[in-house]
């Protein structure tokens, strides 16, 4: 039975501890960005004010995942994931005193964004490429479906629930709840025992050149990188900078913002739930199309539609994102080398981020100048074509799920 085999991978420990590790960061960090948009907005209700503490916390991110990639190639991905969650509560506990003692500005809470954007950067290659070494080759699709699943559960209650409360006692409160779910997370992480990489001798920038060179010579890899370039950029302008722009702008407050964040999370939910039954062949295929709904909600948004049309928008795109976000996991964890997971992760890390602080920027000000609806409504149609040409390249129908022929994972403590 495919549901009963899918949860025969909570059977290792280490991976237990990962995804309870997962599970609480997520607590916290599905109510941080509807804490830290009202909170900006609450002492600067411009849209250019929020642009610039959103790219402020990803502009770093487009060079430390590079080096985390590295990094977590040639040392312990156990260890760079309780120092990033370390830094990353750090950041957060000090965003919510300042919120707190009424001392914040956009400027200081840019830098602190930065920083927490630098933490989670150093870490995401090890987050990315840790899979193999906690569980078997064969359960690579279930354990990307059931990292995701509990803690899209989460983001159905928390963003509501993070709303209220930023509500009722204001934003610092869900800020501090999110630095202190940082720290039990690299409390967690640190009993993991996971074996370091092996040396390979060779230096850093050979071990960069290696990891560029496998990502380059796979269409499907960097095509797939490419577009998301685009949709990624247009995605988050979109949806995540002028979705709490228009709601403010038509009296709409926190909780209306958290109500949709919790729809977005079930259809998250939906997706996992679909991911761990559904093991499409061309995986890739899937992967893409899975893409097409996100742009729904911008639609959606431009429309002006009722909430129960934003949230069933919601609702779909994120079936679709997660379904997608797990058939990309899975091709890149069966189709790459282990040693080289961590490298080339972050090369599609940095693809996918790279336009994204320009293009909170240049959402901003466009909408500033012609309107949200008309700034929604192009970026639903770019992001709909960056994806759909992808179904145009034989490369991408070409990827295929392998069979589980490869060696046990190492490092892993039963």
């Amino acid at each position: 039975m495919v549901l009963g085999g899918s949860f025969s991978v909570l059977r290792h420990r280490p991976f237990r501890l990962f995804l309870l590790a997962r599970l609480v960061s997520m607590s916290g960090s599905s109510m941080a960005p509807v804490a830290l948009a009202f909170a900006v907005l609450g002492f600067d209700s411009h849209p250019s004010s929020l642009a610039i503490v959103l790219a402020s916390n990803t502009m770093p991110q487009l060079v430390m995942v590079l080096v985390g990639g590295v990094v977590a190639d040639r040392f312990s991905r156990g260890h760079l994931i309780v120092f990033g969650n370390l830094a990353s509560a750090l950041a957060q506990a000090s965003v919510a005193l300042l919120v707190t003692c009424g001392n914040a500005t956009t400027s200081r809470i840019a830098v602190l964004a930065a920083v927490a954007g630098s933490a989670s950067a150093l870490m995401q290659p090890s987050m990315n490429s840790l899979l193999p070494q906690l569980v078997a080759p064969t359960q690579l699709q279930e354990a990307n479906a059931l990292l995701r699943l509990p803690a899209n559960v989460i983001r159905i209650v928390a963003p509501a629930f993070g709303g209220a409360l930023v509500a009722l006692g204001g934003p610092q409160w869900v800020l501090g709840l999110d630095a202190a779910s940082f720290a039990i997370a690299a409390l967690l992480c640190s009993r993991l025992r996971i074996s370091g990489a092996v040396k390979s001798g060779a230096s850093v920038i050979s071990d960069f050149r290696n990891g560029w060179g496998e990502f380059i010579q796979r269409f499907w890899l960097w095509s797939y990188v490419l577009s998301g370039t685009v949709v990624v950029a247009l995605w988050l302008g979109g949806y995540q900078l002028l979705g709490p722009v228009v709601l403010h702008d038509l009296g709409m407050g926190p909780e209306v913002w958290g109500s949709i964040q919790g729809s977005f999370a079930v259809g998250l939910v939906i997706g996992g739930v679909i991911s761990l039954k559904w093991k499409p062949s061309r995986i890739m295929v899937a992967c893409v199309c899975a893409n097409l709904p996100l742009a729904l909600p911008l639609v959606a948004l431009a429309a002006g539609a009722p909430l129960v049309w934003l949230c069933a928008s919601a609702v779909l795109a994120g079936i679709g994102l997660d379904i997608a976000i797990v058939c990309w996991n899975t091709t890149i964890q069966e189709q790459l080398p282990a040693a080289l997971l961590g490298r080339v992760s972050s090369f599609s890390s940095v693809g996918e981020l790279m336009a994204v602080p320009l293009g909170y920027l240049i959402v901003a000000a466009t909408a500033t100048h012609v309107g949200s609806a008309s700034v929604l409504s192009a970026s639903a149609v770019v992001m709909t074509l960056a994806t759909l040409v992808l179904l145009a390249a034989p490369n991408v129908w070409a990827v295929r799920r392998m069979p589980a022929q490869q060696p046990a994972p190492l490092g892993v403590d039963a």
